[in-house]
């Protein structure tokens, strides 16, 4: 299953010097954090070795613990959600739309959450808020997301119907980005409130789509990025996501992993320049070709090029920091190929990426 020879690539890394990018920082700066579910490999006799490569790793391997924390939807408050399921059912979660979210008894909640998922008051490594099921405004739903924009409506209406449905839409939106923002800014604050050492942002944003370039030229969404400024300007480091894809131009997903990069540089800028301060910014990306695969065999780990396209590129921009993410889907099938994949490749990767910034640094300070 691992793409490329391992003993090839300890003697070939050093070529990463085409790009003529230079590392202003001691990459050593730069940390690397474990954010794959492999604590059922520990657990199970199967050591995935990520310490000794210097990637920063939970206690036992963790998904959520003492270094790195993200917390999913179920696990922050009461979020709302409208789900639909593969049987057609449809299920309304803590009133389905931010609009119907009972506050106060959602931040009671919430700090029941924290309590538990983050029980040391002084935690200091990234959090992470990934709530995806709705984007914070209205015109931000489209495709799928447009339920939300719906029932948005359908909730106006039911109230008001006397109202033509443009009439309606044009006060569903007020609404929901109200809501939205209050529910969003009042999580923030209070996530921030009780564990202030933490890096606090959320998931994926800025928001960007591979498939973004063919509806407006560019992989990302500049002036949707624009309006969650409202809410980026209070968090504590971005989290942009670069997961590559399967059967793409490789051209194609190392553009997209730069206007990613790009975007979020730029929009930290323009937070600085508004006297916010800069934010620091942790990337999630992940080793492997589509790990949800039913047929662990069929799973393929990044080879050197992806690794050039994801870490590599992270690197050129001096991030603060990398998130290596995976599922938990049939994680015990996948441990001993993970294990030797982060021995034979991607740990050797990581340090001989170090080593040539750290050297490239020293020779332009000499």
């Amino acid at each position: 299953m691992l793409d490329g020879g391992g003993s090839l690539f300890l003697i070939t890394i050093f070529a990463i010097i085409s790009s003529g990018a230079t590392a202003a920082s001691n990459s050593d700066s730069l940390k690397i954090y474990w954010n794959s579910p492999s604590g059922a490999c520990f657990n199970n006799g199967t050591i995935i070795n990520t310490e000794k490569y210097g990637i920063i790793t939970n206690k036992g391997q963790a998904f959520r613990g003492n270094k790195i924390v993200v917390l999913y939807e179920k696990e922050i408050g009461l979020y709302p959600a409208i789900k639909k399921y593969d049987n057609g059912s449809i299920e309304w979660v803590n009133g389905g739309i931010p609009q119907n979210v009972n506050m106060k008894h959602h931040l009671k909640v919430l700090r029941q959450q924290i309590k538990i998922h983050i029980p040391d008051p002084n935690f200091s490594g990234p959090a992470v808020l990934d709530i995806e099921e709705w984007r914070p405004f209205f015109d931000q739903n489209w495709s799928g997301k447009q339920v939300y924009k719906k029932a948005s409506i359908k909730k106006v209406l039911a109230e008001r119907p006397l109202l033509t449905e443009a009439e309606a839409t044009v006060i569903a939106e007020e609404e929901f980005n109200k809501a939205s923002l209050h529910f969003i800014h009042k999580t923030l604050n209070h996530c921030k409130k009780m564990r202030p050492k933490a890096s606090w942002g959320f998931y994926g944003w800025p928001l960007c789509d591979i498939n973004g370039y063919k509806r407006n030229f560019r992989s990302c969404y500049q002036r949707h990025n624009r309006k969650l400024l409202k809410i980026l300007r209070n968090v504590d480091a971005f989290y942009p996501s670069t997961y590559l894809y399967k059967n793409r131009p490789i051209d194609r997903q190392k553009r997209y992993v730069r206007e990613i990069l790009s975007e979020t540089e730029r929009l930290n800028y323009i937070i600085q320049k508004e006297g916010y301060g800069r934010k620091k910014v942790f990337v999630f990306t992940e080793f492997e070709i589509n790990p949800y695969e039913d047929d662990v065999s069929e799973i393929r780990f990044y080879n050197k090029m992806e690794l050039d396209i994801s870490i590599r590129q992270d690197f050129q921009f001096e991030v603060d920091g990398i998130l290596l993410w995976s599922t938990s889907k049939n994680m015990l099938k996948r441990c001993s190929s993970i294990a030797t994949y982060v021995d034979e490749f991607l740990g050797p990767y990581i340090l001989n990426l170090r080593n040539f910034y750290n050297h490239h640094l020293f020779l332009n300070i000499n």
